[in-house]
């Protein structure tokens, strides 16, 4: 099969997909990750017949919710290249691939990054050394943007290529951070803007106009607030793990998480369910809304609740990041 057919299979999976899997989420993540493998290796079989094997090893990631497994029924793009040796030859081949790809993935199903965290953009395609120095400037810059691509690179999850060049990165970071701890309130700060769920009253606060009126954007006022306390949380114990679920679970080795980690799992879980539960998503950005209107009594009792505990763990965050709280090693 020629590859052009083999993503049109894959297209076809895809689409049959987003009906077959919008109840289950675990579900979802799997089949995302089956489509996404598959269309790397039809691209990567292209590209060493045009251009030859690759010029040495590499690693590809992926990043984002896709990182961290953790993906809506629609999902844009959000990886990157990590390649062993430092030439203007291996960096033209990658770049070369990153942009075939991209396109390829875009052509299945997965939108374009809005953001060009893609890996046919230099900034997400770097030999190691590169990475190393990229990394460190985004730490000494100190903006608002520079940690933010730190963020994005520490939910970094490879599926193609040795682990162990990224994890060593991500090691590098977490002893930066160690010797230099006003870093974590800086990526607090970073984090910290989340859009209100709640009103006075009580009562869900909603989008007042366009196309979404009436309903709430989840992944603004939930699913990201959860994200990133439980990363940082992640970041100062040293976790290895990506995805938000795995993290806690993790976290719940520490005598300091262990009581308040299992309500947050489960919120956490019931969150992914409600994401793909109620909609009938036909647009990327359909994936972050939840129509309120949609919830009976109880469902909205139990989402009220997990915002509820959703601010008692963001105002724990910021204890633990500013000191208020230390954990016993």
């Amino acid at each position: 099969m020629k590859g052009n057919e083999c993503y049109q299979t894959l297209k076809s999976l895809y689409d049959a997909n987003l009906l077959t899997y919008q109840k289950s989420t675990e579900a979802l993540q799997l089949s995302h990750e089956f489509i996404i493998k598959n269309v790397f290796e039809i691209t990567w079989k292209e590209m060493k017949k045009e251009y030859g094997p690759a010029p040495c090893e590499f690693s590809w990631f992926l990043m984002g919710s896709a990182g961290r497994c953790e993906q809506a029924i629609i999902s844009d793009q959000d990886h990157g290249i990590l390649y062993e040796e430092k030439s203007g030859s291996c960096a033209s081949y990658f770049l070369i691939f990153g942009e075939k790809l991209i396109q390829a993935l875009n052509d299945v199903g997965y939108p374009l990054c809005e953001g060009n965290v893609m890996c046919s953009n230099p900034l997400w395609c770097q030999s190691n050394k590169d990475w190393e120095i990229q990394i460190k400037k985004w730490i000494k810059d100190d903006t608002w943007k520079s940690f933010r691509y730190l963020l994005i690179f520490i939910d970094a999850r490879v599926v193609v290529g040795d682990e162990n060049r990224v994890m060593s990165l991500k090691r590098m970071i977490y002893q930066i951070i160690e010797k230099q701890p006003a870093l974590l309130e800086r990526l607090l700060e970073n984090t910290k803007y989340h859009v209100k769920a709640i009103g006075l009253f009580n009562q869900f606060l909603t989008v007042s106009s366009g196309p979404y009126t009436g309903y709430m954007d989840l992944k603004a006022t939930a699913i990201f607030p959860y994200v990133n306390a439980i990363r940082l949380l992640s970041i100062i114990e040293k976790i290895d793990s990506t995805s938000t679920l795995s993290r806690m679970e993790a976290l719940c080795k520490y005598d300091l998480y262990k009581k308040i980690m299992d309500t947050h799992h489960s919120n956490f879980k019931k969150l992914m369910h409600y994401r793909v539960l109620h909609r009938d998503t036909k647009s990327y950005k359909d994936g972050r809304y939840l129509h309120v209107k949609t919830l009976n009594k109880l469902e909205r009792r139990e989402i009220k609740q997990i915002f509820k505990d959703l601010e008692n763990l963001q105002s724990f965050t910021n204890m633990v990041v500013q000191g208020g709280i230390k954990n016993e090693r």
